[in-house]
């Protein structure tokens, strides 16, 4: 089964402090809050959302996305709260070679506590378990700290940095790149 036919169907997940979700046009004020935050948008391919207008676009293809297998976006909810704090993905797949890679944006409020280590560890249990996934893979910038912490935590391995190999608003980056494999 292709992983396309198993994102159509996207479960919720449950942590203790978190529910991942598919996300909704209702989850706007809440997206935009965080997406509208340069210090968010900084690391990111795309830009700070100036307005909810370009968080409803995001929201509205990755809702239609869902339909077709092509969306993998969890919102990540505080239970506490019932607001999203922010997003979780499966951003890229290979079929062929069963890789996944995995992404993620946070809320600066939430930033250090743990919380995408949490909800990635469902996402990249459900990519072994369920997906069937040989590899997963997570991608950041070499000044990205916190995603390199993140990876760690996870039990990925750094593999090696990818020089110059993304132009990204206006100057070229360097990526580093971890990954786990099934069975580690």
């Amino acid at each position: 089964m292709s992983f396309e036919n198993c994102l159509m169907k996207m479960p919720d997940f449950e942590t203790e402090r978190l529910h991942l979700r598919k996300l909704s046009h209702d989850d706007v004020d809440d997206v935009f809050e965080f997406c509208s935050n340069p210090n968010v948008a900084g690391p990111m391919t795309w830009e700070t959302n100036k307005t909810k207008e370009i968080t409803s676009q995001f929201l509205e293809e990755v809702i239609n996305g869902y339909a077709d297998g092509v969306s993998g976006e969890w919102a990540i909810i505080w239970k506490e709260s019932g607001k999203v704090i922010g997003v979780a993905a499966i951003i890229d797949w290979s079929n062929e070679h069963k890789n996944l890679e995995i992404g993620y944006f946070l809320s600066e409020d939430y930033w250090g506590t743990g919380t995408v280590t949490e909800a990635l560890e469902k996402i990249i249990q459900y990519g072994f378990n369920e997906l069937l996934a040989i590899r997963i893979e997570g991608r950041c910038d070499t000044d990205n700290i916190g995603s390199q912490k993140v990876m760690k935590k996870l039990g990925m391995r750094y593999e090696g940095t990818l020089r110059k190999n993304e132009f990204i608003k206006g100057a070229f980056r360097d990526t580093q790149i971890y990954s786990i494999l099934s069975g580690e």
